[in-house]
């Protein structure tokens, strides 16, 4: 929408020029230009003035407003669409909301009694000239070929209950809906009908218009996405494609910007995946937590978050009589896109990204040839290369903690020609990328489990390579159940409260509990917090219980998950026990029995922040290669241990001084030292030693 506010150059000019041929001077100003409406977000029974600079010759400027009431769409494709707009004339005489007579700058104000809750009001502006010539801002032949505002009151208040008849109903206030951020899109119920249950209608875009944040993204295209499960669930994934040049600036739950605007966005029920029933509950903080674990470990990894997704195809919000009528769809996780820029949070160069089940999905400018580079890639990692070749070839880096990260956090779903991707450095290195998240958390085989670029831990350097790290991850992200102990019960923790905000009685799993559970469109009614249930997947069944029936019980679930909380320690690669089953695992593929024993760590006399490890020592009687030290951060919101804040290696040296500004920040501090010896084994981590800054 900024391209329009240049306006039309060159063009059809209102002092009578004829329109711009090649003679004609490139410099000339726009005939419309800095238009604006204010207030931006408009509420109910409040007039609305809408400004905009218009350059001289003008004999006739008007607005048209279309006003679309709710349950009644009207998309750009429809006949309707030109037909019904009202005409207002914009006027520069300092007289009602003009600020000054003859500055150039017209104005209109449109009366409160258009501003009514979940309207939409369309407008563009017509100028003529003495000749008779018009000009229409923005253009018909835009994409969004109008200007729009969103008339809203904010959410009314919402009640519903798991079972209608059976149990109590919940009270979802205004004041509670306000506490997750929302996306609206404004439709016809029978294309969202379509869309959504309608196999037939698979990724056939529709036509609608996004709310976020107040402002309006007019005119979008949205479908229906997934591959197998698709139109199964009821509760089905969508996908959102905004206009060129229109990209929404997207934030996550705690308001942290995404690193650039989404062209696309996709939403994710969240849990509901009909392959995993034993899940619903969860209400998506599987797919939230994974995604960001996966980059926190340094694996390339879409930015994942949560949000109210509002579906307006009725005249009424919310309906006294039938619960599933109205606009609240409950709670959606909200996934960005392959793009370097929003896989990482420090800024990754600019390459190749790529689906294994959809193709390209970002090219570099200026490169030509990239269907042949991936191509090249995979063929070659299917021939059992040479060691030389993966490591020329693959960011084993990033591979190793994707893998780890797939046997911690059971990511059953995975395999070689699905539900992941690449990202190509422009040095030539593969990285591995997270996608479809939706199946974690599961103590049986299902999919195969891993992707191609398994294959390099066929040689013997890069698999004890690989261990070194499997460790790492279960020393700095799993190694203890506590809140404060292990990362995995931190983030757990930091993420739960997005969904469970304080001061309130209820909280949004059981909100997507109510609108989902025995919802008309739901073909697996009844399935939400089910305890203790069984679940059946291709590596055999299983048995999952909650410790408590609740969106805590999920929480607890994870945790006890991914660390070291079995009873008895029998752990074995599909067993089927959930407790401890993802750290059993990834424990499993990191056991290295001559590995150099874990360091402890001191720290010094002294103002300066130097520390000192024990000595070396090998049962297998192997030599030192080097001391490793490494910081790490905790306890604050998005501090967390996996991600490295300082490292450094020394020789045989047991001392080292930390740069006083590594902790600069108040916060908790977490200091450790592991050694390697001369085959390149990595002892475990030591444990930590905290410093506080305050």
């Amino acid at each position: 929408m900024m391209s329009r506010l240049l306006a039309i150059l060159g063009c059809l000019l209102l002092a009578g020029a004829s329109p711009a041929s090649e003679s004609a001077p490139q410099d000339k100003v726009a005939l419309i230009s800095d238009i604006v409406h204010e207030p931006t977000q408009p509420k109910p029974n409040i007039p609305v003035l809408i400004k905009a600079r218009i350059a001289p010759g003008a004999t006739k400027v008007v607005l048209k407003l279309q006003a679309v009431a709710p349950g009644k769409y009207i998309a750009k494709s429809d006949p309707a669409y030109e037909k019904e707009w009202l005409e207002f004339p914009m006027h520069d005489d300092g007289q009602d909301g003009d600020a000054k007579a003859g500055d150039g700058i017209y104005s209109v104000r449109i009366p409160a009694s258009y501003q009514k809750h979940r309207w939409l009001l369309r407008y563009r502006i017509l100028v003529t000239s003495k000749e008779g010539k018009t000009v229409q801002e923005p253009l018909a032949a835009e994409a969004s070929p109008n200007y729009a505002w969103w008339c809203d009151a904010g959410p009314a208040t919402w009640k519903g209950t798991r079972d209608p008849g059976k149990t109590p109903v919940l009270t979802f206030s205004s004041q509670f809906l306000g506490t997750l951020q929302s996306i609206q899109l404004i439709a016809k119920a029978e294309e969202v009908a379509k869309s959504q249950w309608d196999g037939g209608a698979h990724k056939q875009k529709q036509q609608g218009t996004i709310i976020y944040k107040g402002v309006v993204y007019d005119h979008i295209r949205y479908s229906n996405r997934g591959q197998g499960s698709a139109h199964i669930s009821g509760k089905n994934k969508w996908s959102l494609k905004f206009n060129p040049d229109e990209e929404i600036p997207f934030v996550d739950h705690n308001g942290v910007p995404f690193a650039e605007s989404c062209a696309s966005l996709n939403l994710n029920p969240g849990g509901c995946t009909p392959y995993l029933p034993v899940h619903r509950g969860i209400a998506g903080l599987d797919e939230v937590l994974s995604f960001r674990a996966y980059r926190l470990a340094g694996v390339p990894s879409p930015p994942a978050t949560w949000i109210q997704w509002r579906v307006i195809t009725q005249p009424d919000e919310v309906s006294a009589r039938d619960q599933y009528q109205g606009d609240l769809w409950g709670l959606y996780v909200a996934i960005g896109e392959m793009t370097p820029k929003q896989l990482s949070d420090t800024k990754l160069p600019n390459g190749l990204t790529f689906s294994t089940q959809s193709g390209i999905k970002h090219t570099p400018k200026g490169m030509a040839d990239a269907d042949k580079l991936w191509e090249k890639f995979v063929n070659t990692m299917r021939s059992n290369p040479k060691e030389s070749w993966w490591r020329e070839n693959l960011d084993l880096k990033a591979f190793f903690s994707f893998h780890a990260m797939n046997r911690l956090l059971g990511n059953v779903d995975l395999r070689p020609d699905g539900n992941h991707g690449y990202y190509r450095h422009p040095d030539g290195h593969w990285a591995p990328i997270p996608w479809d998240l939706d199946m974690m958390f599961v103590p049986r085989h299902h999919q195969p489990g891993v992707i191609d670029a398994v294959a390099c831990l066929n040689h013997p350097k890069i698999a004890l390579e690989y261990r070194n790290r499997a460790r790492e991850i279960l020393d700095l992200f799993a190694s203890d159940y506590s809140p404060k102990g292990g990362q995995i019960g931190q983030l757990t923790i930091d993420l739960g409260k997005v969904l469970t905000p304080p001061g309130f009685n209820v909280d949004w799993p059981r909100l997507d509990e109510a609108v989902w559970n025995q919802n008309p469109h739901m073909n697996q009614k009844g399935s939400y917090y089910l305890n203790p249930t069984n679940a059946e997947h291709f590596g055999g069944a299983w048995k999952r219980t909650l410790a408590t029936n609740d969106f805590a019980g999920f929480q607890k679930y994870i945790v006890e998950f991914c660390t070291d909380s079995r009873p008895t320690k029998n752990y074995a690669p599909n067993d089927g026990d959930q407790r401890g089953y993802g750290w059993g695992y990834l424990n499993f593929e990191a056991k290295e029995d001559k590995i150099p024993a874990t360091a402890r760590v001191e720290r010094l006399p002294g103002n300066s922040p130097k520390f000192k490890a024990t000595s070396f020592e090998s049962s297998a009687g192997d030599k030192s290669a080097a001391l490793e030290w490494r910081v790490g951060r905790v306890g604050k919101k998005g501090w967390y241990e996996l991600g490295d804040h300082w490292r450094k290696e020394t020789g045989a040296g047991l001392e080292v001084e930390v740069p006083t500004e590594i902790f600069k920040e108040s916060g908790v501090y977490r200091v450790r030292a592991r050694w390697r010896d001369q085959t390149g084994r990595c002892g475990h981590w030591s444990n930590p030693l905290e410093i506080t800054t305050k």
